[in-house]
């Protein structure tokens, strides 16, 4: 009996032993509490000028308490709704203001905050960018045909677009041997905007 009882104690002692050298284990520790360097950075988006203090408030606190470690922040612009009763386009006073309270509550909370260089997808966004000069969707349409037939008709219309149009027309390369959209491809070089 003394003997089993020995035997209870001294597994006893081992698991307790191992149970507190695991809870000082660093890698145990920062996998429950990950450091500031280990969580997650998110993209931040300001969209159309949908920004207010408010808003930010509450995204930083939300950020916090499910465990982000940052923000790379970005302004861009997609055909948003407005959302915001008073709208802060990219650069004004509004903006400016919000954008100092985000850097200023993000230190506070202790993550980490970093920003696009400029407005815009790839830079190619501002007031400074004329439309014809900025970033393009490209879109297409195609029509099938049987092949050793003259086909004579327009394409169907490809599918509409938000902002301007612009057509770098249809290329006709495979019946030329050429590889498809050969043709547009020199036409858009010799014509980028």
């Amino acid at each position: 009996m003394a003997r089993t009882i020995c035997s209870y104690r001294a597994v006893l002692a081992l698991v307790l032993t191992a149970a507190t050298a695991r809870a000082q284990d660093p890698l145990v520790s920062d996998f429950k509490s990950p450091p500031n360097a280990a969580r997650p950075r998110v993209w931040w988006h300001w969209m159309n000028s949908n920004v207010s203090i408010g808003g930010i408030d509450q995204d930083f606190a939300w950020m916090k308490r499910v465990g982000l470690g940052g923000v790379q922040n970005f302004d861009g612009s997609l055909n948003t709704p407005r959302l915001v009763q008073t709208p802060s386009p990219y650069m004004s006073e509004g903006w400016k203001a919000a954008f100092r309270h985000a850097v200023s509550r993000a230190e506070s909370l202790g993550l980490e905050f970093t920003g696009a260089s400029s407005p815009g997808w790839s830079e190619t966004g501002g007031p400074w960018v004329k439309p014809e000069q900025a970033m393009k969707k490209l879109v297409w349409s195609e029509r099938v045909v049987e092949g050793g037939a003259t086909r004579i008709g327009p394409l169907p219309a490809p599918p509409s677009v938000a902002g301007v149009f612009q057509d770098i027309g249809a290329s006709p390369a495979a019946a030329h041997g050429e590889r498809p959209g050969a043709e547009a491809r020199r036409r858009v070089a010799r014509d980028p905007a």
